[in-house]
């Protein structure tokens, strides 16, 4: 990266992908990060390392593009020896697919990995020592239950394009996994706006093993709108892929850099063999900003745009931008100036924080010329707590994310635009089209109200009656009866939808009282934008019968953060809250997903298919379910109306 010191940017290093021409720039050796090599340390130096970046990909414009699946050995940080992963060419992250808007293109994702996973997995009681690292968010394996099904797990894997316009074909559906020696063929129609995208791998019940051990990477989109803007880019325009991490240790304590899993058992018991019981959240204690715990980055003085994405397990990323001489927050530091899916309309001020649960991407831009010799840094947090102060109560033991290093010299600074997309404008309730379907999905709990469960509803004939499985919610425009009709990815498919029309989604969370349970949902095919939030009161939910013994009333409206506030594709529902979300379905078509996006939870069953057709095709669906009678009940069908909106 010209301009930047080796000091300053590690780039990944060749991998399989190296010699074919298609990654721009010079890789550097395959291990850019120079550390030990055997278990020498207990403990992690922050800051110690330079940010590594990914090397750029991008794909043939004719023909087929092949990204292999291959296992290396990576350094995470230099007090470490590698560690072992799964990668997509030999990179962690994976490169950065770069592609522009319109322009179809075809990847073979070539599965070469061998042997077992490289995650160690256990169980872990989450009783223990407090205040402090908690059995389940310090280093080391030692007091843990192995977990030997996940010791037996070899690569079965499938990669999704988070955010992308393809057919189902091409979308990494969870059941669509491909063994060592096979090839998934894909093919991405890139007909969006200039965005952030990423893709991971997405296989049946280990996604979030396999994601772990490496498998994710950023995609780019870019057009014309956002080329006129001059926004920074080149070496100033730096994607920052943001994870929680664990890893093991020996006997004597000092970290291997294998990567750890440490799933906490609720309840106490340790899990009966062959049995996964219901587990509390996964939150490792390091962070990792491409693939380095806690790196450096070395900046100019001048602006730079930082392409954020969260993706951890489970832990929500608070982010803070602190002076480190001062000890203290820098107030309106970051600009926002797009969201998950794009563009925003203008710039807007972060005052202080800007938050980031899995899968959501912020595009930030950061002025380093009001801060010139200064070091800086990104914090994890929580509201109401000191900004880089150490929050084991909260397990967040280590705040550290990234720091800056600013020189002296100051450089000329671009203004920014004060108008980013044209196209772009807020949605309202007023905005949606009338016809518009409207779904309604309750998060929820299993009968021993210990496991997160999607129920999948519709709404109920008129007159049906109080029982299992029937909720009433009071929404503003009346009280609707709604009937569960799924709660598992094998149950029955029962939203169908057509291609290219408007659809409305209340998202529900019900839960006990001051259950901190939150859940980013992720419906693929879509661009949404949020139109409603609003406190919700479930007391009067049964989880055991999965019924309303009073119907569920909303509450006051509750804000919605400048960072949600664009296109999205993922939005967190925190517990007993409704979010409302509206947009438009993409062309494609096929069986696709929608579903929370903590992989955990993902992997655990909080997942459910839909259907979305050419809309002749799904007026011919519905009236062969109406011909069948009984077999139309359940079955949720769209409007086919088409409306225009660009998104």
């Amino acid at each position: 990266m010209a301009g930047v010191t080796a000091a300053a940017v590690a780039v990944a290093g060749t991998g399989v992908l190296g010699s074919t021409g298609l990654f721009e720039g010079t890789a550097e050796a395959a291990d850019a990060l120079q550390g030990v090599n055997e278990p020498t340390f207990k403990a992690l130096t922050p800051f110690r390392d330079p940010l590594r970046v990914p090397p750029t990909l991008r794909p043939k414009s004719q023909g087929l593009t092949e990204i292999d699946l291959v296992e290396s050995r990576v350094r995470l940080h230099s007090q470490m020896p590698p560690s072992r992963l799964w990668t997509y060419g030999g990179h962690f992250p994976g490169p950065t697919i770069e592609v522009r808007s319109g322009r179809q293109v075809r990847v073979a994702w070539n599965n070469k990995l061998r042997g077992k996973t490289p995650i160690k997995a256990v169980w872990v009681n989450p009783e223990g020592p407090g205040p402090g690292l908690l059995p389940y968010n310090r280093p080391g394996s030692e007091g843990a239950t192995a977990r030997p099904e996940v010791d037996r797990l070899s690569a079965w894997t499938t990669v999704h394009l988070h955010g992308g316009h393809q057919n189902a074909m091409s979308d990494g559906a969870a059941d669509y996994g491909i063994t060592a020696g096979g090839a998934q063929l894909a093919e991405y129609a890139n007909d969006q706006a200039a965005t952030h995208l990423f893709y991971h791998d997405h296989a049946m019940a280990v996604t979030s093993l396999n994601v772990a051990a490496g498998l994710v990477g950023n995609y780019v989109v870019r057009d014309a709108e956002e080329d006129r803007l001059g926004l920074p880019q080149g070496e100033h325009e730096i994607p920052l892929m943001i994870q929680d991490v664990n890893f093991d240790t020996d006997s004597q304590g000092l970290l291997t850099g294998q990567v750890l899993s440490k799933r906490v058992v609720g309840g106490g018991a340790m899990p009966m063999p062959g049995t996964i019981p219901p587990a509390l959240a996964a939150l490792a204690p390091f962070t990792m900003v491409n693939g380095v715990v806690w790196p450096h980055l070395e900046v100019q003085a001048r602006t730079y745009r930082f392409r954020m994405v969260n993706v951890a397990s489970t832990r929500i990323y608070r982010l803070v931008v602190v002076d480190e001489e001062t000890g203290k927050p820098v107030r309106g530091a970051m600009k926002l100036i797009g969201t998950d899916l794009g563009l925003l309309g203008k710039p807007q001020t972060i005052d202080e924080a800007l938050s980031l649960s899995p899968a959501e991407r912020a595009d930030i831009v950061i002025n380093f010329a009001a801060h010139p010799g200064k070091k800086l840094k990104l914090v994890n947090t929580i509201p109401g707590q000191t900004p880089g102060a150490a929050l084991p109560d909260f397990l967040i033991p280590f705040p550290e994310v990234i720091q800056f290093r600013v020189e002296e010299k100051r450089r000329p600074v671009p203004s920014l635009p004060t108008t980013l997309s044209a196209s772009f404008r807020n949605l309202t309730l007023a905005d949606v089209p009338k016809d518009a379907t409207e779904r309604f999905v309750l998060l929820g709990f299993d009968t021993t109200g210990a496991m997160p469960q999607i129920w999948e509803m519709e709404e109920a004939p008129k007159g049906t009656k109080p029982g299992e499985g029937i909720v009433t919610v009071d929404m503003p425009d009346g009280t609707r009866t709604l009937r569960r009709t799924g709660t598992m990815f094998e149950d029955t498919t029962t939203f169908f939808a057509a291609a290219g029309t408007w659809e409305k989604w209340h998202f529900i969370s019900v839960a006990p009282e001051g259950l901190p349970i939150y859940h980013p949902m992720h419906i693929h095919l879509m661009n949404f934008q949020v139109i409603d939030r609003r406190a919700v009161d479930a007391s009067g939910v049964d989880f055991p019968t999965a019924q309303t013994k009073r119907p569920i009333t909303l509450g006051a409206a509750l804000p919605v953060a400048p960072e949600e506030s664009g296109w999205k594709d993922t939005i967190t529902v925190n517990a007993n809250t409704l979010v409302t979300v509206a947009g438009r379905l993409a062309d494609q078509t096929g069986k696709v997903m929608y579903h929370c996006h903590l992989l955990d939870h993902e992997d655990e069953g909080m997942m459910r298919p839909f259907v979305i057709m050419p809309s002749a095709v799904h007026d011919i669906h519905h009236m062969i379910m109406d011909m069948n009678g009984g077999m139309a009940t359940g079955m949720r069908h769209g409007k086919s109306a088409h409306h225009g909106m660009k998104m």
